[in-house]
């Protein structure tokens, strides 16, 4: 039985247009620091505002999501920064199912970044309870439940066939 299991499938994970609304606005009031620098004194109020946004566009770039890996063991979050990837074993994930409408309402960010090249962090509702996202959009958000260490992780990959890929490869395992 050829399942071709071994073979890696790449996901990409886009922004919304809500991401990018939010990554463009901090990216100009960069840009708005740095001419205030050069223009209006006290010169270090403009730099103070430069510093932070840069800083903050600088960071949430590199540790943000480029896309999804399915290799034939793991579950790979690939960041734009290779040597940030989170590699998830397959052998811990416990299931993974397409979100429900509604499922997302009322969610309150704990730590984390909402909309700078995506919404990842900590978060929180009353229906899913805590978990952790590495999302880039709204749309297509994937609940995975990890078994050890007991973990929600919710991803956003462009393609939705992505649960049914994921599914297979962890009933592929736990048969194993």
């Amino acid at each position: 039985m050829n399942n071709n299991f071994d073979k890696e499938e790449v996901y990409p994970a886009g922004l919304d247009i809500m991401a990018k609304i939010v990554t463009i606005f901090i990216g100009l009031l960069s840009l708005a620091g740095l001419v205030l620098v050069f223009t209006l004194p006290p010169w270090y109020g403009g730099l103070f505002l430069f510093s932070l946004c840069f800083i903050m566009f600088f960071v949430f770039y590199i540790y943000g999501v480029k896309s999804y890996k399915l290799t034939a063991d793991s579950l790979i979050i690939q960041k734009r920064f290779s040597k940030f990837d989170k590699s998830i074993p397959l052998s811990t994930v416990k299931s993974a199912r397409l979100s429900e409408k509604g499922e997302f309402r009322w969610t309150i960010r704990v730590a984390g970044n909402g909309g700078l090249w995506g919404y990842t962090g900590s978060f929180v509702n009353n229906k899913i309870g805590d978990f952790t996202m590495y999302a880039t959009n709204h749309k297509n958000r994937v609940i995975i439940l990890l078994k050890h260490p007991i973990e929600t992780i919710v991803i956003t990959p462009d393609d939705a066939g992505m649960v049914d890929a994921l599914n297979k490869r962890i009933t592929h395992e736990t048969h194993i």
